[in-house]
């Protein structure tokens, strides 16, 4: 008769362990309680294992969960300010040889140890009697005080030549002084000068280096009375007629007017050098004008 084990063992190989002899197999105690106590710690190793599975799920599950339910964190910086402009006054503006190009000067005027951000000229208004340019921009605290006030050169462009129309500053409603580069030597188009920073209160005016150490200075500005230097002579520049003043060792000058702007050059020789009376007429005379 042949007995049937309802736990068979399995060896090592992974077969089933047949019973050959007839016999019912004696079983040992010590090895099924042995038997028992590995399908316990199995079985409990299974559900601890199983356990720790479904909680790596769940907590998986809750933590989005916890991250989604909390409220963003609120936005307590307050939204920017747009920037404040302030209109700004200009004193002078020089039209360039084509006449559609205007560049204004602009200036904070008395307003000491201040600077402007972000200047912007635009022109406000265009009739045919009068262009009305305003100038705006942020003030601030100016870093040095020592270079603030210094005018701003801001340029603009008109549809048409200005022509015979007058130039308003939009802050004052005034004309301030209009000067044109027509009635100054082309320097640009002669290579023997070069440009070099100039600085004037009032008025336009412009330094250049020239050949063996020579400088040469324009200026223009609002005509004034008063007395000047005596006359040495005359040239023609142009259409206008120009006033000479000056001596050999120091420097020459030339002033000539158009209506009630004076413009001017000054050719001054390099330092222990002169220039003769003669000189400075040829000098003038290789200069171009338009």
């Amino acid at each position: 008769m042949l007995t049937y084990d309802p736990f068979p063992r399995v060896p090592a190989g992974g077969t089933e362990a047949v019973q050959t002899d007839e016999r019912p197999a004696k079983s040992n105690g010590s090895e099924d309680h042995v038997g028992r106590h590995r399908r316990v710690v199995g079985t409990t190793v299974g559900v601890t294992v199983a356990l720790a599975l479904v909680g790596g799920i769940l907590l998986s599950r809750r933590v989005p969960d916890q991250a989604t339910t909390q409220p963003p964190a609120a936005n307590t910086a307050p939204a920017a300010a747009p920037p404040v402009t302030s209109a700004i006054g200009w004193n002078a503006a020089l039209v360039a040889r084509n006449d559609t190009t205007i560049t204004v000067y602009a200036s904070l005027a008395d307003m000491r140890c201040k600077d402007v951000v972000q200047p912007q000229a635009t022109v406000t208004e265009q009739t045919d009697t009068q262009v009305v340019v305003a100038v705006n921009g942020r003030i601030i605290d100016a870093n040095d005080c020592s270079t603030s006030g210094i005018r701003m050169p801001l340029v603009v462009s008109l549809q048409k030549p200005l022509g015979d129309r007058v130039l308003r500053d939009a802050a004052s409603a005034l004309p301030p002084p209009t000067f044109s580069e027509r009635e100054l030597p082309d320097l640009a188009s002669d290579k023997r000068w070069s440009p070099h920073s100039s600085h004037c209160d009032e008025g336009l005016c412009q330094g250049y280096n020239g050949p063996n150490g020579s400088t040469l200075f324009t200026g223009a500005g609002r005509t004034v009375g008063g007395e000047s230097s005596a006359a040495v002579g005359t040239v023609s520049i142009g259409s206008r007629e120009g006033t000479i003043t000056g001596r050999p060792e120091l420097s020459w000058q030339v002033r000539w007017e158009v209506g009630d702007v004076t413009y001017s050059l000054r050719l001054t020789p390099a330092e222990g050098g002169t220039f003769s009376l003669k000189e400075f007429r040829a000098e003038l005379a290789r200069l171009r004008w338009t």
